[in-house]
């Protein structure tokens, strides 16, 4: 849920500015009227009408991303394409499946993330937006997620015994991502993604450093001889 408090002539006239602004059907929001308005006598005393919108974004953004993929799907030839979607929080995971995913996976996902550039492109949501959709297909992502975060918890014990940094394998920004998110809250350590190019390497460096006597911010010492990108 997004709220906002927007101010207007009418409250008609609030609501009709709000929905072409945000370019979401009035079905999707809610509000209260905070204060009325009044048009004054003869502009004397006019006073603004004021509104609390409350926009359900995340609802309303679920219906779009499935109608933009299927009609994607639907011109890229896979008729008999079929998407769900999973939410965890504000993620929106669109799973397709289809008779032949081999299709739209391609070699090293290739194909999956062009179809996720294309996608992101199509639905561009707003910069301030907190939802983020991620396009898989047969559940293909959504594995390779686990494993890597598997993989990356597991890294992240062994630097805090080791003190020494660990590189993970270039890898795509939606695993990145993922990564950062399960390895936020690790005490001990800290993520950053180092090169260049869209397959970066997640680097999992430790609080406490190998031959080091207190704590000191090994971030900042890591990013001065590695190159970061976000």
């Amino acid at each position: 849920m997004r709220i906002f408090e927007v101010e207007g002539d009418s409250v008609e006239e609030i609501i009709s500015q709000f929905t072409k602004q945000q370019n979401v059907p009035a079905d999707y929001i809610s509000y209260e009227v905070i204060e009325q308005g009044s048009k004054g006598l003869f502009g004397i005393g006019r006073k603004s009408a004021k509104l609390k919108i409350t926009y359900n974004e995340l609802e309303y953004i679920k219906k779009k991303a499935k109608l933009m993929l299927n009609e994607l799907l639907e011109k890229a030839g896979f008729t008999d394409a079929h998407v769900s979607i999973e939410e965890y929080d504000n993620r929106l995971l669109l799973n397709i499946e289809t008779q032949t995913p081999e299709l739209l996976i391609g070699k090293s996902a290739q194909t999956l993330d062009a179809l996720q550039y294309v996608f992101d492109k199509m639905i561009n949501l707003p910069d301030d937006s907190e939802i983020s959709l991620i396009v898989d297909v047969g559940s293909y992502r959504k594995r390779r997620v686990e494993e890597n975060v598997a993989k990356a918890l597991s890294m992240a014990e062994k630097v805090k015994k080791s003190g020494r940094p660990f590189k993970l394998s270039p890898m795509s920004s939606i695993l990145r991502k993922e990564i950062h998110i399960a390895l936020k809250n690790v005490p001990g350590i800290t993520t950053i993604s180092t090169g260049e190019g869209p397959l970066k390497q997640v680097s999992i460096v430790p609080d406490k450093p190998k031959g080091s006597k207190g704590r000191f911010n090994n971030r900042r010492n890591y990013r001065y001889n590695n190159r970061e990108e976000n």
